[in-house]
């Protein structure tokens, strides 16, 4: 096994100070395991964290630490890791980042490295408080870099999605549908219920406020680009973890989690989508690794350019929402939820009346009835709430599942180039040899012991439970289609007489062919 001298990596970030925006969010906790894991020479990393329901930060960076299993293996290596974090008080809308002055000058004094990738992530935030985070937070970012002493480069996390109204997405900066300034000055002086009154003619093309105000975000890096050095780094769709910390980490149900979730329940059975589009879903520590490898190549001067990294899966190791779709049925059986609440089948049209029906018949219709039993119960109904939260959120994510967008991965590829066979192993960003079957499925082992918190010693249980949901199932379709026959026959008893003498006459051809058959067997 190489050691960490011969990671040039490694080397770059020890005894430098990093500066982190959203390290308390999913992208966020994985970064600062990964520099503890990887890059633990490193002096210090301050994080910015604000007061939230009555927590100050110094609390909610010890959450941090108490995610479920992420921070085992930094504590097995660097039993003191958390002398090396520090929370630092401030909040991406308040102006100059509500810094103190202590910490301003803490920061300016030493640190050389900022990861920003604080953000609203959420597609239907109003615009107002879209661009507030977004688009005024960048810019507050971009301000602190300009007072810091040190500082060697700035990683700028963006999306691919970006510039999702264009066919075909390069690693270059885009001209935004509008000029950073002039979205920050309309939102300070225009009403808020105007400007959502006028929100979808306002982001037009983009899809939702969120690639709206990101695609602006670049822009105002790309402005300060020529004083600040700096990379732009987007994903695409990110998802449970790949390799590191280990397979199937996650926090959240944002992008394809919560589709997993509903599909894995048996709420959610069709959506919209282009099944042979590709379905750019990336691994969270493929993203992560893209970031910190970036931060070394700019920062050691291998570029003096404004770099923009696409870290999509397409190009490299492409997997459709088909092959999804498949993936999604098949490993459903093999591990049922434990609230299962129909048998897990998914698929996807490209017809809105066809999803509209079937999502009416197969989970409206059942939630509904569902909550009558609930009620006659005396039990608190859900299941039409969770529905309608469901469509909510389905809608929001099929704006993605239709989409066939291609993205360029030349920078991508020259910097996987550029690193050595040591650093390409213990920062793998790689993903030519992700198996797509086998991630989803510890996606789905991720999710069932870090999300839904069930107990996979039980999977035999939940296994014959699928088992008895089934039976019951194919009972009521018998039923159900033997009813149809009968009342078929009883409104039409003369097509019913003939159909029967027909049956009769087969069933006696057939018992003649099977006896000649045997008698010639016996001959023979």
């Amino acid at each position: 096994m190489n050691s960490d001298s011969d990671s040039n990596i490694h080397a770059y970030f020890a005894n430098k100070s990093i500066f982190v925006t959203g390290g308390t969010g999913f992208l966020g906790k994985i970064l600062i395991e990964k520099l503890l894991r990887s890059c633990y020479q490193l002096k210090h990393i301050y994080v910015l964290v604000r007061s939230k329901k009555g927590k100050k930060p110094i609390e909610r960076l010890h959450e941090l630490f108490d995610a479920p299993s992420l921070f085992d293996k930094v504590s097995e290596l660097h039993p003191e890791y958390k002398e090396k974090i520090i929370a630092v008080e401030g909040d991406l809308t308040a102006d100059n980042l509500g810094l103190s002055e202590k910490d301003r000058n803490i920061l300016k004094e030493n640190v050389s490295i900022i990861f920003h990738s604080a953000a609203t992530v959420r597609f239907d935030e109003p615009l107002k408080v879209a661009v507030n985070i977004n688009v005024i937070g960048t810019k507050k970012v971009l301000e602190l870099c300009k007072s810091l002493n040190k500082l060697e480069v700035l990683v700028h996390v963006s999306t691919a999605y970006a510039n999702c109204d264009k066919k075909y997405v390069t690693e270059e900066v885009f001209k935004p549908p509008v000029m950073p300034d002039k979205i920050i000055e309309a939102c300070d002086w225009i009403k808020d219920d105007f400007i959502d009154l006028l929100n979808d003619k306002i982001i037009h093309p983009k899809p939702n406020t969120y690639t709206y105000t990101k695609a602006i975000a670049e822009y105002l890096v790309y402005q300060e680009s020529f004083r600040i050095p700096c990379v732009i780094v987007r994903p695409s769709i990110v998802g449970a973890s790949w390799l590191e910390p280990f397979p199937g980490w996650l926090d959240n149900y944002n992008g394809p989690t919560g589709l997993y979730v509903a599909h894995n329940m048996g709420v959610l059975h069709c959506m919209v989508g282009n099944k042979e589009a590709a379905a750019d879903i990336i691994p969270v520590d493929v993203v992560i690794n893209m970031m910190l490898a970036s931060a070394w190549f700019r920062g050691t001067g291998k570029t003096q350019k404004l770099n923009v990294f696409n870290c999509t899966s397409d190009r490299s190791n492409r997997v459709t929402w088909d092959m999804i779709q498949s993936y999604c049925n098949k490993i459903s059986v093999k591990y049922p939820s434990k609230n299962l609440f129909y048998l897990p089948y998914f698929r996807f049209t490209t017809s809105r009346l066809v999803r509209n029906i079937a999502c009416f018949l197969e989970q409206l219709v059942p939630a509904y009835f569902a909550d009558f039993v609930l009620k006659a119960l005396n039990r608190r109904p859900i299941f039409v709430k969770i529905q309608k939260k469901l469509q909510k959120a389905i809608n929001v994510l099929e704006t993605f599942t239709r989409m066939h967008l291609e993205f360029s991965t030349d920078n991508y590829l020259m910097l996987l180039n550029e690193m050595n066979s040591d650093d390409s192993q213990k920062f793998k960003f790689d993903t030519r040899g992700l198996e797509w079957e086998k991630y989803t499925e510890n996606y789905f082992l991720g999710i069932k012991k870090f999300l839904l918190k069930e107990d996979m010693s039980k999977i035999n249980n939940y296994r014959a439970n699928y088992l008895r949901l089934k039976f019951i199932r194919n009972i009521v379709r018998t039923i159900v289609y033997l009813g149809m026959v009968a009342l078929f026959f009883s409104r039409f008893p003369a097509l019913s007489t003939s159909i029967k003498t027909v049956l009769k006459l087969g069933f006696s051809r057939l018992n003649k062919i099977i006896l000649l058959k045997f008698y010639f067997s016996r001959i023979n």
